[in-house]
């Protein structure tokens, strides 16, 4: 990574591009006029503490496919709403000479006039777009916008200030700028050191090779900059308030400082690690700010900060941050040591989240707890300094038995007095309909202590597939369907599933085979009659069954009985203990409907193929099956397997104990 400070005036006659994987250009009015606030203010200012306008890094690549001999490109991994908002204002200010600037997403498409040639971001056509063309792209509508914020600016400052626009001017290239015989960025040598000027943090990647998409999933993957989070960085990042004496320090340590945040922001990218803080619909999109949120808030009530924008502002931790620095600076501390106090507390926050995630028991029981929790944004915040206040406070050992007594264990026990009947107020009898949420809780926590114990191939469970899903209890050994309230096609598939099921000697049973005969003649369906684009003649059969099956509904539900009961007696399970914890595991919503109503080995298949496409897609598809789930389904809890179509009661007798183990390790 070659890092360095580049003059506005560097930057002339360069070619940038912005890829099409880009965010596109986004800023508002406030954005444009704080900019052109801050450079007013800076020429305004006649002391010699800022020597230089230090503008957020500039991260960019060599784009070795727009390049040629006679001219570098450089593809704009980050910073490009500021490079494109200094080039409609060195355009508005008519300067002599600026850079080039494309937009990949702008490239000229069969006849539409509206889009530019190579996507070279012309001044002059944007000044003459139609308003229908800005239908079709945002930039060019954002780019309209800040073309006329900018020239309402200077309208304003004229009535005060006549010759503003060469005051401007002279603020981003004054005369005295002087061009090297080389590019900057091939030579270390500065003559306009001592200027006061415009610069930009210049990083360019040299490791891409060439491929800028392989520099923006390693530096800027998942991000989309914040107004509060991009000044933030200005406070902690300014190169120009430091004196003389101490500015080539400084410059060196706000390198350092901007590669370390670099580094957080890409550790968080970890949906692994992010997850195990924040579910993934957390409402920011630049997940360091949760660090810069949780900084913020212990300076506020730690130093009695006062103020007045509520917490759900989006600008709250940047008013904060600039608050404490306004306070120590009117003290005369030096800019230097609040900055580095700052840093440290951001970055002692990020190494506690960090030391969570890396060790494997810190990391589930933290995400776990969480994940039960399922707060709201800010309410998470003050879980988290809780936690963190506590892990501060503890040896290892007693933190970890805090969190699993204190915080998980009170959020799964269950209330005894739920129960109809006080005697049967026990853990084996938590049953399906009136206890889901406990069941749901309870299975989760065995699921996560599964996978957290299970230490040979260092397994971490993933929390981010759970936030995602609508959790759902599975019947292991099917419930029975004949008594509900379903469509006609559920009772047709409830019947292709269990005739799967049967063999041979099953249907020696009289009473099995008369029932399966009659239920054949209004339940079995044709594969036309299955297809979703039927026939006419398959539309009115399919009716005809289905007008047979209404019309003796009480007499097809008994021999519906008569089958569910043959299942369930091979099982040696009865109708409560069908909806007991013991026959209950933790799956997703679509994977539930996915496994429909088959005995053990038919789901087990089911779920195998869903694991297998959940792996080959990385996640996009399939579903994942919890490691709870799979030894339920795989028979593990088999102490002698003689039919793998059944939940026997000694497979249910063992996994109740087990879930009891478990649940007794986190609530006594």
């Amino acid at each position: 990574m070659n890092l360095k400070l580049a003059h506005l005036g560097d930057l002339i006659g360069m070619h940038f591009n912005i890829p099409y994987y880009q965010r596109g250009y986004r800023w508002e009015s406030k954005q444009v006029t704080d900019l052109l606030d801050d450079l007013f203010e800076f020429k305004q200012s006649r002391t010699q503490e800022k020597q230089f306008y230090c503008l957020q890094p500039l991260v960019v690549c060599k784009n070795n496919s727009l390049s040629n001999d006679g001219m570098v490109v450089f593809d704009v991994i980050d910073g490009q709403q500021r490079l494109t908002t200094l080039f409609l204002l060195m355009e508005y200010l008519e300067m002599e000479e600026t850079f080039e600037l494309r937009y990949e997403r702008a490239v000229k498409k069969g006849e539409d006039k509206y889009l530019w040639e190579n996507g070279r971001l012309s001044y002059s056509d944007l000044q003459s777009l139609p308003d229908e063309a800005m239908k079709d792209n945002p930039d060019y509508f954002y780019m309209k916008q800040a073309m006329v914020s900018i020239k309402e600016w200077f309208e304003e400052k004229k009535k005060q200030r006549p010759k503003i626009k060469g005051f401007m001017e002279d603020v981003l290239l004054n005369d005295d700028y002087l061009k090297g015989d080389k590019p900057f960025y091939e030579t270390h040598d500065d003559k306009n050191d001592e200027q006061r000027d415009v610069r930009f943090i210049w990083y360019e990647d040299e490791l891409s090779d060439g491929n800028s998409i392989d520099t923006f999933k390693r530096l800027n993957y998942g991000r989309t900059p914040l107004t509060a989070t991009e000044l933030i960085k200005a406070l902690l990042f300014q190169c120009d308030v430091y004196e003389a004496d101490r500015r080539a320090e400084m410059k060196q340590i706000t390198f350092r400082m901007a590669m370390e945040w670099d580094d957080m922001e890409k550790a968080l990218q970890d949906d692994f690690m992010w997850s195990m803080l924040f579910p993934q619909k957390y409402g920011k999109a630049s997940r360091i700010d949760i660090v810069l949120s949780f900084v913020a808030k212990e300076l506020q009530e730690k130093h009695g900060l006062e103020v007045k924008t509520p917490e759900t502002d989006k600008d709250f931790d940047y008013l904060v941050f600039n608050k404490y620095i306004e306070r120590e600076r009117q003290k005369n501390r030096p800019y230097q040591d609040v900055v580095k106090e700052l840093w440290i507390n951001i970055q002692d926050t990020f190494a506690i989240f960090r030391s969570w995630f890396e060790d494997r028991e810190l990391y589930h029981l933290t995400g776990l707890y969480l994940t039960l929790l399922n707060q709201n944004v800010q309410e998470r915040l003050k879980t988290l300094r809780v936690l963190v206040s506590d892990f501060k406070l503890n040896d290892r050992p007693t933190y970890i038995n805090l969190l699993k007594k204190e915080r998980i264990g009170k959020l799964i026990r269950f209330d005894v007095n739920k129960f109809d009947n006080p005697e049967e107020a026990s853990f084996e009898n938590l049953y399906y309909g009136k206890f889901n949420n406990e069941i749901v809780n309870i299975l989760l926590v065995y699921n996560v202590n599964l996978t957290m114990k299970h230490g040979q191939d260092r397994a971490y469970f993933p929390f981010k597939f759970y936030q995602d899903i609508t959790p759902s209890l599975e019947h292991i050994h099917p419930q029975h369907l004949h008594d509900e309230d379903i469509d006609f096609a559920t009772r047709c598939r409830w019947f292709k599933d269990k005739c799967a099921e049967l063999s041979d000697e099953d249907l020696d049973d009289n009473d099995l085979r008369e029932a399966v005969n009659e239920l054949r003649t209004v339940l079995h369906l044709s594969a036309e009659e299955e297809c979703e684009k039927k026939s006419e003649a398959a539309k009115k059969s399919l009716k005809e069954k289905s007008e047979r099956y209404s019309a003796n509904e009480y007499a097809y539900s008994q021999k519906m009985k008569v089958i569910d009961r043959h299942f369930d007696e091979l099982a040696d399970i009865d109708e409560r203990e069908l909806h007991r914890v013991s026959n209950l595991a933790l799956v997703d919503n679509l994977t539930n409907i996915r496994l429909g109503n088959g005995l053990i080995n038919t789901k087990r298949c089911i779920l195998q193929r869903l694991s297998s496409e959940y792996d080959r897609s990385m996640g996009q598809q399939g579903a994942y099956v919890f490691m709870g789930t799979w030894k339920v389904f795989n028979k593990e809890y088999a102490s002698n397997i003689t039919d793998l179509r059944f939940w026997t009661k000694a497979d249910r007798k063992n996994y109740l104990n087990d879930l009891k183990t478990t649940y007794y390790e986190y609530t006594k």
